[in-house]
């Protein structure tokens, strides 16, 4: 399990709570005095030097945790701030209220300031990947390879009902969304035209080869007509050497003629 958000304090007040999950079994506030699971309070009163970023602007808040592991951490801005271990077993309870901006309903523990692309996961995520998240910027969307994991998604959660003093703001996203988008269109071209190169190079390396082997065959047929013209001019030798020899046997059975006649 994974939590992700951006958040941007606008003032400063007891205890605030960017969200919670089932009153303390996933609980935090943004000055860093609560980061809770299972309702440990290990963490409770250490972490809040590390949660220092000034009121008013952005900072990346991401907590990870799995049965496996057993091992809550905590992230700021891609760095890893706190960590405890949990009780063998203990398991993430299901089926609860996940409350944004408040421990729970009517609480008064009140956020006040803003959040952005808050995302749950289904998997532990790893300190690469969270400071890849994090380092990609507020605007930044999630990385392709987690998309899968995202069980709660910010998209989604915007259109879902709200009760208490809550208002759509404009994170000025929208340009670059626009670009990473295009980007996209971008890169998917030049994938598809490396891929056309890649089977172009492959039909070229095949030519060459079809090319290398017919020219083999050509200097192999040129090595047999080579020889046959050899054998040609010897057989021809041949000839010349047995028509020489019929005349002389030719002469010489006119001779014999000659001889039996003057004999008669």
């Amino acid at each position: 399990m994974s939590v992700c958000l951006w958040i941007r304090k606008l003032q400063s007040s007891l205890y605030p709570s960017p969200f919670a999950y089932s009153h303390y079994e996933i609980f935090m506030t943004d000055d860093g005095y609560y980061n809770r699971l299972f309702g440990s309070t290990s963490l409770d009163n250490t972490l809040t030097s590390k949660f220092t970023t000034p009121i008013g602007t952005w900072f990346n808040y991401c907590s990870t945790w799995s049965l496996a592991s057993r091992t809550f951490r905590v992230y700021v801005n891609g760095g890893l701030v706190g960590s405890q271990t949990t009780a063998s077993g203990r398991r993430l309870q299901t089926g609860q209220k996940l409350v944004l901006g408040n421990y729970y309903a009517r609480s008064g523990h009140r956020f006040g300031g803003e959040m952005f692309n808050f995302n749950m996961f289904s998997k532990e995520l790893t300190a690469t990947e969270v400071a890849t998240i994090s380092s990609g910027g507020l605007c930044a969307e999630i990385p392709e390879q987690l998309e899968e994991y995202r069980v709660i998604k910010w998209e989604e959660i915007l259109k879902l009902s709200r009760s208490g003093t809550v208002y759509d703001t404009d994170t000025r996203c929208a340009p670059f969304l626009e670009l990473q988008s295009r980007l996209k269109v971008v890169e998917n071209g030049a994938t598809v035209t490396q891929g056309k190169l890649k089977v172009a190079v492959t039909e070229k390396s095949s030519l060459e080869v079809s090319l290398n082997r017919t020219q083999t065959e050509l200097l192999n047929v040129q090595g047999l007509f080579n020889s046959t013209q050899e054998e040609l001019v010897a057989v021809r030798g041949e000839l010349g050497t047995t028509e020489g020899e019929l005349n002389e046997t030719k002469l010489e059975l006119e001779e014999t003629k000659l001889e039996l006649k003057n004999v008669t």
